[in-house]
């Protein structure tokens, strides 16, 4: 009945190289149509892609190498649907790129994957269920829903025993003299038993500035920065040292109903004070909060609601929404969704604090709202 709303990518066979071996075509293409009531101090109707999740194709391979183990990769490109770039810009397959094994004593990748929160979070998030990026905390940081892809892992996945399993990854970060710069490690945990989930994880990512977010070069104190990251609501402690995520939550589903909670902690350490961000403090920390419920009116529709609480450093965030969507096929449906969001305080900039959705411009105001509507066809 809900597998509609999975973010996992129906599949169709696309090849066989022989009976033991198979690569698979996937992917899915997703446009909105978004209003917002202010971003810079005006109204705008926009065309957005991937509304409801990214724009996506992606090749998974698998080889049964006998005694129950199996060779594995998957390659997956991000691109827009809207203009066809690719998203991360300059990559051929941004999303993911491993190769690895799996067998009974669980999975082993390497390459570009995502990271821990991605993984446990992700399932029990307000994005996922009906919101999609427009859900996501605080410009998305905690990288539940878009951020943290990471290169250079070597993740491990244990086998499931009694519903309960984990993983962990690590990156290295290949500065030669400097092993901790670009580091990021993590790992996680989740235990599934009928209509029950529960899943923790962490993140430690040195030199968020450059390992995640994108920066050409690490922060220096008191030398120019060129930061990647717009949204005040954080964009002065990426120079931190490093950033850590940890949190964790539940869904329970029954009958036609499920409701989820989940809970994060952000914290930037040793934040360096460049000349851009003379100010800061030593270190921030985030607390995030989500409660969202989902019911299945009928087979084909779903409706939800949610209510997220976010405390930052001198400021308080508020964001309520409702969504559903109406399936047409079981790899098409229809979506919308509406976001209402209220910020108090003072930002990361020493500004006072604005409304600031993720996918959007900030607000010129302590309010913003969002309404958006759109089809995604899974393949």
């Amino acid at each position: 009945m809900r597998q509609w709303m999975a973010y996992v990518p129906l599949a169709v066979c696309a090849a066989a190289a022989h009976a033991q071996s198979s690569v698979t075509l996937y992917g899915a293409v997703d446009s909105a149509l978004t209003y917002s009531s202010n971003q810079g101090g005006k109204a705008a109707w926009q065309t957005y892609s991937g509304g409801r999740a990214g724009d996506k194709w992606g090749l998974r391979g698998v080889e049964d190498l006998g005694d129950d183990l199996k060779a594995i990769f998957v390659l997956e490109s991000g691109f827009s649907i809207e203009t066809g770039a690719a998203q991360p810009a300059n990559t051929l397959f941004g999303r993911q790129a491993y190769v690895g094994l799996s067998g009974r004593l669980g999975n082993i990748w390497l390459g570009r994957q995502y990271s821990m929160t991605n993984d446990y979070f992700v399932p029990l998030s307000t994005s996922v269920m009906f919101a999609g990026g427009l859900g996501a905390p605080l410009g998305d940081i905690d990288g539940s829903w878009n951020y943290n892809k990471i290169s250079n892992v070597i993740k491990y996945e244990t086998p499931v025993w009694h519903g309960l399993n984990g993983s962990a990854m690590f990156s290295l970060g290949g500065t030669p003299g400097d092993f901790s710069q670009n580091r990021v490690y993590g790992f996680g945990a989740q235990y599934a038993n009928a209509g029950l989930t529960i899943a923790a994880a962490y993140m430690n990512m040195r030199t968020p500035a450059t390992s995640i977010y994108g920066a050409t070069s690490a922060p220096v104190a008191g030398a120019a920065f060129s930061n990647p990251v717009s949204n005040p609501i954080f964009s002065n402690y990426v120079s931190a040292a490093s950033q850590q995520v940890a949190g964790g939550g539940a869904r329970y589903v029954w009958g036609r109903s499920q409701i989820a909670f989940l809970y994060d902690n952000i914290r930037f350490l040793d934040i360096a004070r460049t000349a851009s961000n003379p100010h800061a403090p030593a270190n921030a920390a985030f607390n995030d909060y989500q409660l969202t419920y989902g019911f299945n009116l009928t087979p084909a529709v779903m409706l939800g609601a949610a209510y997220q609480y976010s405390v930052a450093p001198g400021s308080r965030y508020r964001t309520a929404s409702v969504g559903g969507a109406y399936l047409l096929s079981k790899a098409t449906y229809l979506y919308g969704m509406g976001i209402w969001q209220h910020a108090s305080g003072v930002d990361s900039t020493g500004k006072q604090a604005v409304a600031d959705l993720f996918g959007l411009s900030p607000s010129s105001t302590a309010n913003q709202s969002a309404v958006r509507i759109g089809l995604r066809h899974l393949f």
